[in-house]
């Protein structure tokens, strides 16, 4: 027999000694809590164009001295967590910006919104907020941030939180819709 053979055996045998309390040592550590699983897929998030900015007039006229508040969305930031009980968490803050108008009597505005939870083109779930925005010392604009909303998506084995999307917008009179389409500039593309 040659001597190589002895020190390979015995290689393989220092190797699973050294290798079964380092097991051991990872199994006994090893929780739910420390599983290094990824972060679940957030649902797409959609402002629909015609519900992305807000315009209060007073009366009729839409001309500038007619104007209560302005708005639009800015941004939107958010996370996707694993809940307790088959659900994702998802967390999400909208950006404002608040324009208050001439025709502004008070130094405050209160701008409806809303999130919509979507899944296979059908609305699941819609909840209304009311954003107050108040202008203090005179300022004439304000760049703010909802809170942080919370919504637990429901998921399956053939349910995943990636199937889901989120709609955001203001909540408009039927008014206020009808304005917006009239104004929205769409896209035109030119062959070349």
């Amino acid at each position: 027999m040659s001597p190589a053979r002895p020190l390979a055996r015995l290689r393989r045998m220092a190797l699973k000694f050294c290798m079964v309390p380092t097991l051991a040592a990872v199994g006994g550590c090893s929780g739910a809590s420390d599983s290094i699983d990824f972060a679940p897929a957030c649902p797409v998030v959609e402002i629909p164009s015609e519900a992305a900015d807000y315009y209060q007039y007073s009366g009729n006229d839409h001309d500038i001295t007619h104007l209560i508040a302005r708005a639009s969305l800015t941004r939107v930031v958010g996370s996707c967590e694993a809940g307790t009980q088959r659900n994702v968490i998802t967390g999400l803050k909208i950006g404002l910006h608040v324009e208050r108008g001439p025709a502004s009597q008070v130094n405050f505005v209160n701008i409806p919104y809303f999130v919509a939870v979507v899944f296979n083109g059908e609305i699941k779930s819609k909840k209304e907020f009311v954003a107050h925005v108040s202008f203090e010392d005179g300022r004439m604009q304000d760049l703010t941030h909802t809170g942080n909303i919370p919504i637990a998506l429901p998921i399956s084995r053939r349910v995943h939180s990636d199937q889901y999307h989120i709609e955001i917008g203001f909540q408009l009179t039927k008014a206020q819709l009808d304005f917006n389409r009239a104004h929205l500039v769409m896209p035109t593309f030119h062959k070349m």
